[in-house]
């Protein structure tokens, strides 16, 4: 968490002013940008030791910077893949990390945050296999058909990394399942699900999307069925179609037509917004 911290200070786009704002905006960028540096320098400090004292102030102030790294980018900040040079990568903070550096704040304070003001902000990720098994059986049918992409396994990949694909694809999966049940039966929201994945997804998984792992691209590719879900949410719209423009370029043209699914739901997706005249409902994916 505080390595998060510390690269979120000269990284974060608040701290430099971006070049299409107009000059009555850019003294309230720059004084934003003073305050969110002096939050960051304190909350650095406290993160280092959560107490039940300032378990609350910590996770509120972790869960802004997360749902504001997006939008405050102008929807240019990277998602789980870094456009930096290698050599700069190092100082360079997704919002995958970003998300996943509250719920390691959430993993040491859970209970007291649960019990004080911000509780009713917490919401389990329980899954529930009645649920699940509802799923679109077509969707079910095309998302385990991506299991073949390690089986056999590749003779790169050890056991931890072939565990790591397979459950990152069952938790796309799982998520899949809930959002094609009624709204009434769904435990989860569908913003908690997108939030959700990110943070439940090994290390080794992420690992392999750093590697450029075409099957750790391609499951990647996939969560964006679930982003488009929660496409009008602010924090969150334009998610979509910057994860799949990333995952194309870097994929290579051998490997395209394992993405030409969530490719196509995201145009259904975008069409079907643009046809409703700017209002937001759900994609054709998920009726």
């Amino acid at each position: 968490m505080s390595g998060s911290t510390k690269t979120l200070a000269t990284r974060h786009p608040s701290n430099r002013l971006h070049p299409s704002l107009s000059p009555s905006r850019e003294s309230l960028w720059a004084e934003a940008s003073s305050h969110y540096d002096v939050g960051v320098r304190l909350f650095h400090t406290e993160v280092l030791d959560i107490t039940p004292f300032n378990c609350d102030a910590c996770f509120a102030f972790s869960s802004l910077l997360a749902a504001h790294a997006w939008p405050f980018s102008h929807q240019t900040s990277d998602l789980f893949l870094s456009s930096l040079p290698s050599a700069e990568q190092a100082f360079n903070t997704t919002w995958a990390s970003l998300l996943r550096g509250v719920h390691t704040l959430l993993d040491t304070a859970w209970d007291w945050i649960a019990n004080g003001p911000l509780g009713p902000l917490l919401e389990t990720h329980t899954i529930y296999p009645a649920i699940v098994r509802k799923a679109n059986p077509e969707i079910s049918a095309k998302l385990t058909g991506l299991g073949q992409l390690w089986d056999p396994p590749p003779s790169r990949y050890n056991p931890a990394d072939i565990e790591a694909l397979s459950e990152a694809l069952v938790l796309i999966q799982e998520a899949c399942g809930i959002l094609t049940s009624s709204t009434s039966e769904r435990p989860l929201s569908a913003i908690s699900l997108a939030l959700a994945w990110p943070t439940c997804v090994s290390a080794t998984f992420l690992e392999l999307v750093d590697r450029l792992e075409p099957e750790a691209l391609i499951i990647l590719a996939h969560y964006s069925l679930i982003l488009n879900q929660v496409d009008g949410v602010w924090f969150m719209h334009g998610m979509s179609r910057q994860l799949l423009q990333t995952v194309h370029e870097r994929i290579g043209k051998v490997w395209e037509s394992w993405i030409a699914w969530p490719l196509q739901d995201l145009a259904l997706n975008e069409l079907n917004n643009h046809m409703d005249d700017g209002i937001v409902h759900d994609t054709l994916l998920f009726p």
